[in-house]
Order: C-alpha cells, then structure tokens, then sequence
C-alpha cells in the first residue's frame, strides 16, 4: 500500500518551500530504513501551504532482523555445579530466550556470553506515527516561528496534518494538530474542508485540480501553468515576456494556481533606465516585464495572482497601482541621483567603511585606481590610461546613490548609466561591467578597460580582507572572496593579461599604507591557487596536473596553462613514465643525505655510467639553449618536456651500475651531487614531475 504525509502550514516564504521539499525525501528515506521498511519510491511535492511526502508500495510491516547481543564474560555463564548464573539466566531472560541458547564468542578483550536474538517485523501502521512525527518535527528552515504551548519552532505555524496509508488515517499530533484526512482550498476561497479518501498520488493531485479553485500541488505543473499563462498574457499585446528564471522559480513556489494579469503603465517611466524597470518589476513586486523582439522594455507588466478571480479587471487595477508607486519611487531616486552627479557621491565614499582599520571606500577608490592604471602599464594597455582612470576612480561612487541604497543589485549598472549621462560613454561600459563576472562562470567584462578596472577592485578587496584576516573557512564567505578569486584567475587566464599572480598581489598589497598589519596575506597565494586548479579543471584539464607546475604563482596565467597542457600530452609516454619514476627515486636518496652539492667532478667518476648521465646532462643543457627561460607556448613547453625521455636510459643505467653510497666519502659527495644536478633539470627547470 502508499502511504501520504501532508502538512498543512500558513502561507511559507517561496524560498523555504524547495529546501523543505527536498529535506522531507532525504529524512523520508532515512526513518524508513531505520525502521527497516521497505519501498518502492519516496517523493515529495507541495506549495507554499502544504507539504507533501507520498511514500509508493510501503511494506506491510518491518523486516525481521537477527541480532547478536554481548552479555557478561563467559566466567559467568555457569557456576561450578555447571548450572546457569544468575547472571547469565537474567540475561537470557532480558532478551527472551532460554540459557541453553546463550553462546560463547571470543572477543578482543576475551570470551563473552552473546544471545543471538531475532528481532521480529512490526506492522506498517503502527511505526508510521513515529515516523510521521520525526518528519514534521525534523524539518530545518532558515527562520522559525513559535506560536504555541509546546514551543514548537517552524517555518511558519502548523494547521492541519493528514497521515494516511491507504485508506487508513494514521493518528498522530505536533503542535496541538491532530493528523486527519481533510486538505484546505486555496486560501482565499474559503476554508471548507476536502477529504482525501485514500493514499493515492495521483488520486490526490486530481482531487486538488478538479476544486472549483484549482490547486496544482506539483511544482512542474505549476511552472508549465505560469509559463504558458504569462506567455499568452505578453502574446495578446504583440510581444514577449521576459521570462526571467529566478522569478519563475520563485513564483512557482509562491502561488498554488498561478494566473498571470497583465496590464499597461505611464510612458514617462519608459525613461528610467531599462535594468532599473527591470529590477524593480521582477525584484520588489514580483512581476514580468514585456519586451519587444530586440529585447526592448515596453509600457506592460504581467503580474501574476494565485487563482482566478471573477474580478480581474479590479485585480488588474490594484496590481497597476502598486506597480505604478514602485515605478514613481524609483524616478523621484533617479532623478536626483543625476543632479547629484558622480563627483558627489564619490566624495560621500569619504564617510563610508571599507574594513575595519583599512579605511574609506574612498581610500579603496584611490587604491583601484592606482593598481588599474599599474595593469595598463603592464599589459602595454596605456592607450586606455584616461578611460581606465575614470572608471576605476568612480566605480564605487554609485554605492553611495539613492538608486542603489534602494536596489543594491544595481550597483556598478547605476554608476555606468550616470557616467554615460555625464558624457563618458567608453567609461560607463566598464563601470557597468566592474563587478562581472556575478558568479564563478558567468561573462566577464565586455571591454578591456572593463577587465582591467574589475580586476584591480577585485584584487583590492582581496588583498584587504586578507591582510585584516578576513578569510573564508568551511561554507563561510560573507564577502563572496571566492567568486571574486575566481574572478581574479579568469579574468588574467582568459583575456589572455600578461601578468603574474605574484605580481598583481604584490603591487596591490604595495598600495596599502606601510605598517599595515598583516594577519593573513600569505594565505591568499594558496587560496588563489585553489581557484587556478580548478577553473583549469573547469577548461578541461585534468585535475592536480598543475601541482607540477612549480612556478604557477610567477607565470602569467596563459604560459600556466601551456605548460599544464604539455605535461598532459607527454605525462601517458612511456619513456616519460620510466623517467618519472627514476625522478622520483633520485629525490628520495636526496631526501636522506646531507650537505648535498651540485658541485660534480668529473676526475671522481669510476664507472662509464656516471659520466654517460654528466653527459647527458650537457647535452640537453646544449641542445635547449634559452629555450627552458623564453618558453610560453605549448610547443615549446613541450620540445622541453620532451628532453626528459632522454634520461631515461642514462638513469637506468646509473641506477643498475652505479652504488651512490661508496664507501669512499668523496665519490658518495660526487655521486650525490650528479644526483642533485638530475632532481634539479627534472623538478626545478619547468616543472616537478615528480607531482604528476
């Protein structure tokens, strides 16, 4: 038989009603193997008003179990007239079995009396109290209520419970709510109870459709409804919705029927800049904005009501009203952020916190700007100098605008759109761009400008947050330091930027006033370098072949990724396997001795094989030139990297014919310091094979 959980809450935010659905399969699936019932599916669905747990083929009862119990030692089992102990008859007795059946195991800690029990099944409806219970109970949201005696902490208060397995109601209460078979409508069409006859899925998601108010109690249901409602709302004006998926994500999880309605709103907003329309129809209220083919804003919204009404036109109204205040707010800020001006609110930054003892916003302002204009310099970018200067210097001056105090997901845009009021139309592209990429994948700046100004803020505010400590542990990162590290590494790797992670963060710390205390600064480079591995990962390489790359932090970010795609080419060879073996041998006879030099004298060799590796040493030395301290491409990489092959003869050989600790100590020194030479051109020169 199918068992069903339902429970009933007021109206729960959008965001906790996923979380909870998936907490409810996980905890679903763990109490019934803990109370060893088997099934065939646990699923959960719901709306903001009612959780739902449908438990497919539940077993009639539990499975019986065998069970080993540890009694008293084994000196305990009979007395000396061979007859059973108290102690071991009490035990026998404890776990329902007869003495003769008691067995003797041997442990560690020596023989032990054991019963070897048999735990039988119990049936289905009377362990489905308990674990119906724990369900409700064992819930997690991100904000709880107490409304009741009991203390009961939830996401928002309890009103109705039902427990069913099969047709059978399974009697249980939390929170002074009782378990029952009766669902409620939507909630503003009355309070009159439906019965749910049977645990059925399908059965129930009929019923709840087929209300005089339909309830789609699926998410995918609803979201397939919200699609096609809003699109056909956009269509009978001639154009498109923006189907945004974070608003559709949330408004499938604030509706239980969602109904678009769409209306029309005053042309003198059409003036607002379109992100800030935008925002504030899909952010404060909820509603999609209408777009023509080129991807223009126009005067409609689409609002979106849960249920259908008799009414609409007044819903209608009543949504156009709210918009409509919104809307207004928003160019009463605009406005007099324009006749504030830039200049102003970059001065404003003076009274605004950057870290505690790094100063102002300002201060970081100036930072940017000088570690900017350090990357035109480096990246032969000079041309860009007065537009990267601008940019840099005002990037932060939005921060301190009434537009993006009201909507702070606009900063950067806002700052962008009144510099380009102000005439500085190259400028804003790259101050709309400074805080891109907005997660570890997306789209870097658009400009080159763009990427210089953005990578220097980013560095700034790692450097800082560092320096004062500031540095994410486990799943903290209040910050985002990690996107913005991630930012850091792309933006040098895939715009192809000259400079090396050690010189960026090196400059950047230099701006910060001397004296400065430093709690944490030399942890970015291995923060920094987690990011590396992983966007490389993230590009297709294989994961750890850049811990081979023993200068990474001194490359540029493009010669990293040649040389970690030479390494993979020659990495599967098999005279390069041979080579890294023998590699990591040397390092290992290195590792033991002591005062070791490079200093090698040819007059101590005694065997032929000691001067065929000298000469081999030469001859790859001979034969690469500057090419080991000039290489940046793959190619070339690879022509270095190809030269270890060669070692491996001479190394075998060395190895076969060769005792490195002779007897005579100045023959050990040489053959010590023969070695050394080795480790150094196969671990120092371009990379330690040794970590592959």
């Amino acid at each position: 038989m199918n068992a069903l959980l339902e429970i009933g809450t007021e109206h729960l935010p959008s965001r906790f009603v996923e979380p909870a659905l998936k907490q409810m399969e996980t905890l679903g699936a763990k109490l019934l193997e803990e109370h060893r019932l088997t099934y065939k599916s646990v699923q959960a669905f719901g709306t903001y008003r009612r959780l739902v747990l449908f438990i497919e083929d539940l077993a009639e009862k539990s499975a019986d179990v065998q069970k080993e119990v540890k009694g008293p030692p084994a000196k305990l089992l009979k007395d000396a007239n061979g007859h059973f102990t108290p102690q071991s008859a009490g035990f026998a007795q404890k776990n329902g079995i007869a003495p003769e059946k008691l067995t003797v195991v041997e442990t560690e800690k020596g023989p032990f009396i054991y019963a070897n029990i048999k735990i039988k099944g119990e049936k289905t409806p009377k362990l489905l109290p308990e674990i119906f219970t724990q369900l409700v109970t064992g819930l997690e949201f991100a904000k709880n209520m107490v409304w009741e005696e009991s203390g009961l902490r939830y996401g928002r208060p309890i009103r109705s419970l039902i427990g069913l397995y099969g047709d059978k109601v399974i009697k249980f209460a939390v929170a002074g709510v009782e378990s029952n078979r009766y669902t409620y409508p939507l909630s503003s069409f009355g309070r009159k109870p439906i019965k749910v006859e049977t645990a059925d899925k399908q059965y129930y998601v009929d019923l709840l459709k087929n209300q005089p108010q339909p309830i789609l109690v699926l998410p995918q249901e609803r979201r397939e409804a919200l699609i096609k409602s809003v699109t056909a709302e956009a269509a009978v004006r001639g154009y498109q919705a923006d189907l945004d998926e974070d608003l559709i994500h949330e408004t499938v999880f604030f509706t239980e029927h969602p109904v678009a309605v769409g209306g029309d709103f005053d042309l003198k907003f059409l003036t607002l800049p379109k992100e800030l329309i935008t925002t504030v129809l899909k952010k404060q209220i909820k509603m999609f904005p209408v777009l023509n083919d080129k991807h223009e804003i126009q005067p409609y919204f689409i609002a979106v009501r849960d249920g259908v009404s008799v009414n609409q036109n007044e819903v209608r109204d009543g949504f156009k009203k709210v918009m409509s205040a919104r809307l207004s707010d928003a160019v009463f800020f605009f406005e007099n952020d324009k006749k504030a001006g830039l200049e102003f609110f970059k001065q404003k930054l003076a009274n605004v916190l950057f870290l505690e003892g790094l100063g102002s916003m300002l201060d970081k302002s100036a930072r940017t700007e000088k570690l900017a204009l350090w990357l035109c310099e480096k990246t032969a970018n000079t041309a860009l100098n007065q537009t990267v200067q601008y940019a840099a210097s005002h990037a932060y001056a939005d921060l301190a605008s009434h537009v993006v105090y009201e909507f702070p997901e606009l900063q950067g845009y806002m700052g962008g759109e009144y510099a380009a009021l102000e005439g500085h139309k190259e400028e804003a592209d790259a101050m709309r761009d400074f805080y891109y990429p907005l997660t570890s994948t997306s789209a870097l700046p658009a400009t080159v400008a763009g990427n210089l100004v953005a990578l220097a803020g980013k560095m700034d505010t790692l450097v800082g947050n560092f320096l004062i400590g500031q540095i994410p542990t486990g799943s903290e990162d209040p910050f985002a330091l990690r996107r913005q590290a991630f930012a850091v590494v792309r933006i040098l790797l895939e715009k192809g930027l000259q400079v090396s992670l050690k010189e960026l963060l090196e400059a950047s710390a230099a701006l910060y006033p001397q004296g400065t205390p430093d709690k944490g600064l030399k942890e970015l480079r291995g923060f920094l370098f987690q990011r590396l591995a992983l966007v490389l990962e993230q590009r297709g390489h294989a994961a750890g072949v850049v811990n081979a790359v023993t200068n990474w932090y001194e490359l540029p970010l493009t010669q990293v990724e040649a040389l970690v795609g030479a390494l993979e080419t020659v990495k599967t060879g098999a005279e390069f396997a041979a080579v890294l073996e023998s590699a990591k041998r040397v390092c290992n006879i290195l590792k033991k001795a002591e005062n070791v030099t490079e200093n090698v004298q040819e007059n101590l060799f005694e065997l032929p094989a000691e001067k065929e590796l000298y000469n081999k040493i030469h001859e790859v030395d001979s034969a690469l030139g500057c090419t080991v301290h000039t290489a940046k491409a793959k190619d070339e990489y690879l022509q270095i990297l190809k030269t270890y092959g060669s070692f491996k003869a001479p190394l075998e050989r060395f190895f076969t014919d060769v005792m490195v600790n002779a007897q005579d100590p100045a023959v050990r020194a040489n053959r010590l310091a023969l070695l050394a030479r080795v480790r150094r051109y196969l671990t120092q020169t371009v990379a330690d094979i040794t970590k592959l």
